[in-house]
């Protein structure tokens, strides 16, 4: 047996030990009678939570216990608290090491497999591009690149189809090339407009009547309106239509190269070579810091290119429900890897037993420096500050039209970790207010819930 594939199968059969081992009841203990009522009143009846649907749970990891909970068992659509459940998988499955390229070496020629890998030429991995760096280095005469293992489709289940010229909606693919996005750049009011990479500047044009920037929806023609002309600046990606022939197109470009797309079956595992280099924490900050999609739904791509070859998000997480996940006392009814869908659902206890599994399993320091901290960084850079600066809040949010969501760690006065899933539907006004709210129960448990 491969030693890695070996080691990776005692991984997976540990996470399922650990799983199995957690009650199907959780007794709400560690606070007093008194404290417990004054928890459950903030809860159950805040005005501002009861505009809506809300679900809470508040876990002990050392005790094992369900400190508190309130329909905690109930279904949620998540939002970007999807991303937890990408980041337990990637640490999973992907164990530290990703996937960058699958691929053939004939001496002057070079075939090539994608695998996900979200750095090639990625503005935002300059320094970082495994792939990139290895391809420069290449002495063949002739690239050619094949598409036919990527069993997926370029949007996930239940994204909204009218989000296709947005940043926060970047085409999934097997060889992304430049993050799939173009940048667009204007540097001051009397600057031009330009476009990184350079290959789309000529596919700009003037529409009076269209957004400050945008794109059509069927072709790779970006657009601006009078606004972006009198802009004293601007900095924004939009995605391109993704297809092959066009990622061969740029890497030509790029490498003064001929890359030649084809139909070409991905070779059985021991005819082909797969390039691995290590997964920096740098693609997990963008993950839950940026609550950046594009970079999870590649990292589902790569778990997926790592166990079978092939590209598949429904099948790999498919896996995921049926092995490391099939012992959570709700099952999670789980459909992409950034949450943008509206088909996900995950109950608050779920997610708490998640998020515990990964304490277990990275060291405090560095999960806690991957996660957004209150009041310092991420998305609650802004939130949930602590006293002198020093943050008590390290958790992942949410957000759709009517939905906000709050999970991870909460710190109280003596350092003890507590785990928490605050999760928010259907609420009709700003997210502000559920922030407000939500910070007053976290500051609550931070200075009022006892142990070490």
């Amino acid at each position: 047996m491969n030693t890695q594939h070996h080691t990776s199968s005692k991984r997976l059969l540990l996470a399922l030990l650990l799983l199995a081992a957690w009650p199907a009841v959780y007794a709400q203990e560690g606070m007093t009678p008194e404290q417990q009522t004054e928890l459950d009143d903030m809860v159950r009846q805040s005005p501002t939570f009861n505009k809506g649907f809300t679900g809470f749970a508040l876990f002990d990891p050392v005790a094992r216990k369900m400190v508190y909970s309130y329909q905690a068992d109930k279904y949620f659509t998540p939002a970007s608290n999807a991303k937890i459940l990408t980041f337990f998988a990637a640490e999973t499955m992907l164990n530290g090491q990703m996937p960058v390229v699958h691929y053939q070496d004939f001496g002057d020629t070079l075939k090539l497999w994608g695998t996900g890998y979200p750095m090639l030429l990625n503005p935002a991995f300059v320094e970082m591009d495994t792939l990139g760096n290895w391809l420069r280095q290449r002495t063949d005469n002739v690239w050619y690149v094949s598409n036919d293992h990527y069993q997926d489709a370029r949007f996930g289940e239940g994204w909204s189809w009218d989000d296709y010229p947005y940043g926060y909606q970047m085409e999934k693919a097997a060889l992304p090339v430049y993050g799939n996005g173009v940048q667009i750049k204007k540097a001051g009011h009397l600057s031009p407009v330009r476009l990184t990479p350079a290959y789309f500047q000529d596919k700009l044009v003037y529409d009076p009547k269209g957004n400050t920037l945008g794109r059509l929806e069927d072709r790779n023609i970006f657009t601006f309106n009078a606004r972006a002309l009198t802009a004293s600046k601007l900095d924004r990606q939009l995605p391109y239509l993704y297809s092959l022939p066009l990622a061969a197109e740029l890497l030509s470009d790029t490498f003064k190269l001929p890359i030649i797309p084809i139909a070409g079956a991905l070779p059985h595992k021991n005819d082909r070579k797969t390039l691995m280099a290590p997964l920096p924490d740098s693609l997990y900050r963008l993950l839950l810091h940026d609550s950046d999609n594009y970079i999870a739904e590649q990292l589902i791509l790569m778990c997926s290119a790592k166990r079978y070859g092939i590209l598949n998000t429904p099948q790999t997480l498919a896996y995921l429900r049926d092995t490391v996940l099939a012992h959570l006392p709700q099952p999670v009814d789980w459909v992409d890897g950034s949450g943008l869908s509206r088909y996900n659902q995950v109950t608050p206890t779920a997610l708490v037993l998640v998020l515990d599994q990964l304490l277990q399993r990275i060291p405090r320091e560095r999960l806690f420096d991957v996660f957004p901290a209150g009041g310092e960084s991420g998305t609650i850079q802004q939130w949930y500050k602590g006293k002198g600066g020093t943050p008590f809040v390290y958790a992942k949010t949410g957000t759709l039209r009517h939905i906000h969501c709050l999970s991870g760690y909460v710190v109280n006065a003596d350092g003890k970790v507590y785990i928490f899933s605050f999760m928010h539907n259907n609420f009709p006004d700003p997210v502000n207010e559920l922030k407000r709210e939500m910070g007053k129960v976290l500051g609550w448990i931070h200075r009022e819930v006892k142990g070490k």
